[in-house]
Formats: structure tokens, C-alpha cells, sequence
């Protein structure tokens, strides 16, 4: 894994995806999903470079909060995972919530990682916080998929500590793989320990991910390659869909709340 501290301008950026502002500590994770939508983050860097195989460390010059932010949202993060494993000993995003605990920003967290804990300390003195997990995979498919990141499982266990810490949480289950994501099950394990949930669907649009997730089904699942080619070469949005129809039934009939899914 290379690893390189690089300068950087300001900790928080206005953000069009969120609403609010967003804060990356890092480019890059040591996570190797197989299917990261981020590598697009690779343009203009180094050919030699490899995604899951970097990560940059974002120095600040300062951690001055933008005036006139008031209670506005900070998310963390959009395009990487601020609690990869290198955050143990980097400390990057534990320095972002230092910087912030006192302020009213709307803090939001998402992870696949357990060792968001580490800084439950700082979570139970902040005025504003919310703690996530990407969810999408037992921890069977995760072995191959995520290989670097927590178990699923771990993400769970994780997910009942923070609640049990009266630390408001949600789960995303994200991306839905199809025929692979039980997203129902999940829901389930979930539904005690998550305050909402929000669900979005995989998102191939980098040639790599294509190629990924089609070898990764060639490999392991066969008599699903023609199943995956019409979804995502093909671009039949019927599963989606009809999967959307349920979801937002089962969520409605268990009286569960959620704030975003796909369209």
C-alpha cells in the first residue's frame, strides 16, 4: 500500500451531493471494493496507480469553520471511507471531529468500518451527530467483494454499540447487488439498532466496475452472467424496479423509517 501525505486547501467543501458541505481526509481506501464507484478519483493522478492501492493523506492548513455555517450538515465521507484502517494510526478524521465538536454542524458519518468506535468519546460530546453503515453483503460475499473492510457482521455489532450509546444511527444498503444483496435480511438484522435506513443501487458507470463485477459473476456465479448483462449492459431496470416496489412496501408495513432510496 503507498501512502503519501499530500497538502490540501480547505477541510470542508460546499457539496451538490449532500446539500451541505463534505469533508474527505483521505483520497483513496485500502477497502478494495471491487465495486467503488470512486475510482474516478484516479483522473489525473500517476498511471502506475491502482485504486485500493493508495491513499493519500490530506494535510490542512487549518480547520477553520466557513463563517455563517450555522447548523448546516457535514458529511464524512463522499469518496472515501474515513475509518479505513490507516485512519488508526493517520488520526485525519479524528482531527476533523476535534475541530467541529463544538460547533452546531449537523455531522453525518458513513463507514464500513468498526473502528468507528475509537471515537465514541468524541460522538457522545457533540450537539449533532449521526453514524452510518454501508450494508450490502453477508460476510461470505464481503470475503471477496470487501475483502479489507470490517465484516458485515462486525458493522452490526458496531451498529448496536452506538445505539446502546444513545448515538442516533442509520444503515445504507448500498449497492444492491442483484441476486446477491438479501436486502430483506438485512433490514431485519438492522431494524433494532438503526434509526433509518436509505438503499441505492450499484453504480457501474466506470469501465472498471463493469469489468469487476462481470468477472467477479463469471468466477462465482455463472448462471448469473446473463441475469447481470441485462441489468447493467443491457439496461433492463425491471429487477430494480420491482425490487424498489418492495422495499418501499415492507419498510411502510413495518412502520420504518427511510430517507432516500433509488429510483
Amino acid at each position: 500500500m503507498k501512502v503519501s501525505i499530500v497538502p490540501a486547501k480547505n477541510f470542508m467543501n460546499k457539496s451538490n451531493l449532500t446539500g451541505g458541505f463534505t469533508c474527505n481526509p483521505y483520497v483513496g481506501c485500502m477497502h478494495g471494493c471491487i465495486y467503488c464507484f470512486a475510482k474516478f478519483m484516479l483522473r489525473g493522478r500517476d498511471k502506475a496507480d491502482v485504486w485500493g492501492k493508495f491513499v493519500d493523506i490530506k494535510e490542512f492548513p487549518n480547520y477553520s469553520i466557513p463563517r455563517n455555517t450555522g447548523e448546516a450538515g457535514l458529511y464524512l465521507s463522499t469518496v472515501t471511507d474515513c475509518y479505513q484502517p490507516l485512519e488508526l494510526e493517520a488520526k485525519a478524521t479524528r482531527k476533523v471531529l476535534e475541530a467541529v465538536k463544538e460547533s452546531n454542524l449537523l455531522v453525518t458519518i458513513l463507514t464500513k468500518s468498526k473502528h468507528v468506535l475509537r471515537d465514541l468519546d468524541l460522538f457522545k460530546s457533540m450537539k449533532s451527530i449521526e453514524v452510518g453503515f454501508s450494508i450490502a453483503l453477508s460476510d461470505e460475499f464481503a470475503e471477496v467483494m470487501e475483502p479489507f473492510a470490517s465484516k458485515p457482521s462486525e458493522r452490526l455489532e458496531a451498529l448496536k454499540t452506538l445505539k446502546a450509546n444513545n448515538i442516533t444511527t442509520f444503515v445504507f444498503v448500498a449497492p444492491i447487488i442483484p441476486y446477491i444483496t438479501d436486502v430483506f435480511s438485512i433490514i431485519d438484522a438492522a431494524k433494532p439498532y438503526a434509526d433509518y435506513f436509505m438503499f441505492d443501487s450499484l453504480n457501474l458507470k466506470h469501465p472498471d466496475n463493469i469489468k469487476g463485477i462481470l468477472n467477479y459473476v463469471n468466477t462465482y456465479h455463472p448462471e448469473l452472467k446473463t441475469k447481470f448483462e441485462d441489468i447493467f449492459l443491457r439496461h433492463d431496470h425491471t429487477f430494480y424496479d420491482n425490487l424498489r416496489t418492495d422495499i418501499i412496501a415492507y419498510m411502510n408495513r413495518e412502520n420504518l423509517k427511510y430517507k432516500y432510496i433509488y429510483d
